[in-house]
């Protein structure tokens, strides 16, 4: 300013600072240079041959600096509007299935990036990962530092296709003619596959069982649509695909409760746009809240 102006009272008001302040300025510049930058003169100063030559320099450093905090402010406005999420299967199925596209329709200005996440390394999730929500089953263990909110009730429930006798035959079966179906098994170690395990003791049954394991729901839904097999499942999981007529809940003379859905929150103050969401999500799964049809636990029979 001081070289385009030529004066330094002009130049410190153009830069909101006193004339004392440009003059001191000024001299730091010089001793830093150690060689004069402006020749005084009776109208004002004008720039050494020096200060000629810098002047371009200067010029391309401020324009940097500018783009710089022009960059570092809208990576932070950005930020405002991006929510970092991490979803298990029942959490991607049972809770944003059925409650983002709501969201994102209702707040077209949020960005929401949603990754895969394993239930049992959700402390190392959490941890290794920018994370700033996970949609999950409740834990045993909290992560240090963050907090467990349940948004849904869940059970287990025997599923099977639209086409199966089963989904055509009135009442309840009883557990013999559940006990003669043909079966498609959970992943060994699951928890659907010990509560399976517990009722094939409990009454006695050998099952057929269809050699074919996989935690992917749209395989599930394959196999179960393709032919008359059954499989023991949390509801939250297949509760997209029987709310749209893909698959069928068979009533059950038991109840097999688990863990409830819920969110893993830091326990720190959570950003507008993660509360926003959150909020959203906690809402619409609000047992009574008047969201579009869906369905819960409570919606099919046991």
């Amino acid at each position: 300013r001081l070289a385009e102006l030529g004066h330094v009272g002009r130049a410190a008001q153009s830069l909101g600072i006193t004339q004392p302040g440009a003059t001191l300025l000024l001299a730091d510049l010089e001793r830093l240079v150690e060689a004069p930058l402006f020749m005084r003169h009776a109208r004002g100063v004008s720039p050494t041959p020096l200060a000629m030559e810098l002047l371009p320099l200067v010029r391309q450093v401020l324009a940097r600096l500018e783009d710089s905090a022009t960059l570092v402010a809208s990576r932070l406005e950005y930020d405002q509007r991006l929510v970092r999420a991490a979803a298990t299967a029942a959490g991607a199925d049972g809770l944003l299935a059925d409650s983002l596209p709501a969201f994102s329709k209702a707040h077209p200005q949020i960005e929401v990036v949603v990754t895969n996440a394993d239930r049992a390394e959700l402390a190392a999730t959490v941890e290794r990962e920018a994370i700033d929500v996970v949609f999950c089953r409740q834990p045993a263990l909290v992560p240090v530092g963050w907090r467990f909110s349940g948004c849904l009730d869940d059970r287990f429930a025997v599923v099977c296709g639209t086409r199966h006798p089963l989904a055509r035959a009135p009442g309840t079966p009883d557990p013999a003619q559940l006990g003669q179906s043909e079966w498609l098994p959970n992943m060994l170690g699951s928890i659907a596959r010990e509560r399976f395990e517990d009722l094939c003791r409990e009454h006695g049954w050998t099952p057929r069982i269809r050699p074919v394991t996989t935690r992917v729901t749209a395989l599930t839904w394959t196999m179960l649509d393709a032919d008359d097999l059954l499989t023991l499942v949390p509801l939250s999981v297949v509760n997209p695909w029987v709310r749209r007529g893909l698959l069928h809940v068979v009533p059950t003379p038991w109840q097999l409760p688990m863990e409830p859905l819920g969110m893993l929150l830091p326990e720190t103050p959570l950003a507008p746009a993660v509360d926003t969401l959150v909020q959203h999500v906690g809402h619409y799964h609000r047992p009574g809240a008047a969201t579009p049809a869906r369905a819960s636990a409570a919606d099919y029979p046991r």
